[in-house]
């Protein structure tokens, strides 16, 4: 089986070589100016799992990469073997320069990619610390990586990273579950993701008093299709915290209210995530993206008069969700 180590570009290196290598890749000489441009900020590694596919690494890594043009990184990527072999380590040195409009513009990145078996993690923590650079802040993309072998980084990988992110939507298990070192600094994509549709319903809801959206609700239901699982839990928990402030009164409805979620590829529904709130009188409020494109819709009648206001739900590219995913 091949390795996926071996799917992600880069040049093949003896594992001990790569920090000498790095360390004189940008030095061209007395009239080079490549080196002024690559200035890290950061730290970021992209930790794949063993049922990562090679189709899905390349994605991810690209999209570490073109987070690198804006927030200039050292990336560490990270590929288990699926071959017994002889349980040595590899390694791979990428780098790569891209100018913007003008020649002045231009961000130079570096990646350093090791192959590894899965067992070792000890020798996995030992062998990122060398790679790091120093005295940056450090990120920890986990994809594909199996919950308890997360929760086996904990006093060793994972010691002094900022932030780890992961994608509800595509992982196996649910990681929010797991008992982190801090759980503040833990996100989820998915819940990245989302922030065009917080920013929309947000400005909406925003014209109504909270006291007066949580008098008779009763259910609030959201619907996601199978490749929005994540974004449809996240929302859900986004509403029950918007409406936290209310529920410290015993007599909110809102707290008494019924939250559901639901999977939508089972009906004939044409959005792809919605968002329902039901009320004991004929009030009621309605949001939904469409399948197809950016477009949804609202449609309330919460006192007032119905309304029926189309939306845009733009979605962020997978570079602006990392971002949004590691700094906020």
């Amino acid at each position: 089986m091949a390795e996926l180590i071996d799917a992600l570009p880069g040049i093949e290196l003896p594992v001990g070589e790569v920090t000498t290598r790095l360390a004189t890749m940008w030095d061209g000489g007395p009239m080079s100016s490549s080196s002024e441009f690559r200035a890290s900020q950061m730290n970021v590694v992209l930790h794949f799992g063993l049922d990562v596919t090679a189709e899905e690494a390349l994605e991810r890594f690209e999209t570490v990469l073109h987070f690198a043009q804006r927030y200039p990184s050292r990336i560490i990527v990270l590929c288990p073997s699926r071959n017994e072999g002889d349980g040595s380590m590899s390694a791979k040195l990428f780098s790569q320069c891209y100018i913007g409009e003008s020649h002045r513009e231009m961000c130079c990145c570096e990646a350093l990619l090791l192959g590894y078996k899965s067992e070792d993690f000890g020798y996995l923590s030992n062998q990122v610390s060398v790679w790091l650079e120093p005295d940056l802040p450090t990120y920890h993309w986990f994809s594909g990586v199996p919950a308890k072998r997360i929760e086996s980084y904990f006093d060793n990988l994972l010691i002094g990273v900022r932030r780890c992110v992961y994608d509800s939507s595509i992982e196996a298990d649910d990681l929010s579950k797991l008992n982190w070192p801090s759980s503040a600094s833990v996100t989820d994509l998915a819940k990245a993701r989302l922030l065009p549709v917080r920013q929309a319903v947000g400005q909406f809801l925003s014209g109504y008093r909270i006291e007066n959206l949580c008098l008779g609700l009763k259910r609030v239901t959201v619907s996601h299709c199978s490749t929005m699982s994540g974004e449809g839990q996240r929302l859900l928990e986004w509403i029950q915290e918007c409406l936290s402030e209310c529920t410290k009164c015993d007599d909110c409805a809102a707290k008494k209210a019924e939250f559901a979620l639901k999977n939508c590829d089972d009906t004939e529904s044409d959005c792809s995530l919605s968002l329902e709130w039901e009320y004991d009188d004929d009030r009621y409020f309605k949001w939904r993206k469409f399948r197809d494109g950016s477009l949804g819709e609202i449609e309330a009648s919460l006192g007032k008069s119905i309304q029926t206001i189309p939306t845009r739900v733009k979605p962020l590219a997978p570079e602006q969700a990392l971002s949004e995913a590691l700094f906020f």
